[in-house]
């Protein structure tokens, strides 16, 4: 057992040790940086207004003919798994944005679907850019 004069002494060095250890009092801790979600995009060139649904959650509900590049809504933090939905609830196109999709201004991931009643599209990072458009069978806005 070692004398009480040496468990002073170490009780010691391990107190200046801790000092040493504690963040200067005038030093300002940054917390973490938020990390910046990349943008998300709709085109609703139908006829039909269009649930956007992020994460099992409508967003917003898109009217007919109405392009947002970005969209204004609030979004949850990645991954995000991407609906849209006929007023009826039908899913007309889906689409999956992770954080290892590494969107860029010249990167990123996009979906659409040409409808009887107009194309849909959704991007995230530049434009998506398509065929002309080419009428899906009647009843497909339902």
């Amino acid at each position: 057992m070692p004398s009480r004069g040496a468990t002073l002494a170490l009780a010691s060095l391990l107190a200046i040790g801790l000092i040493g250890c504690t963040p200067d009092p005038g030093s300002v801790l940054t917390p973490p940086a938020a990390v910046e979600l990349p943008p998300l995009s709709v085109s609703n060139e139908t006829s039909i207004p269009i649930s956007l649904i992020v994460n099992g959650e409508v967003i917003e509900i898109v009217s007919p003919g109405d392009r947002e590049d970005p969209i204004e809504a609030a979004l949850p933090s990645l991954p995000w798994s991407i609906e849209a939905r006929s007023p009826t609830g039908r899913v007309l196109v889906t689409l999956a944005v992770g954080p290892e999709d590494r969107i860029t201004a010249t990167h990123g991931r996009a979906t659409g679907v040409d409808l009887s009643c107009g194309r849909l599209r959704i991007w995230s990072g530049p434009p998506l850019d398509g065929p002309t458009f080419i009428p899906g069978p009647s009843g497909d806005c339902e």
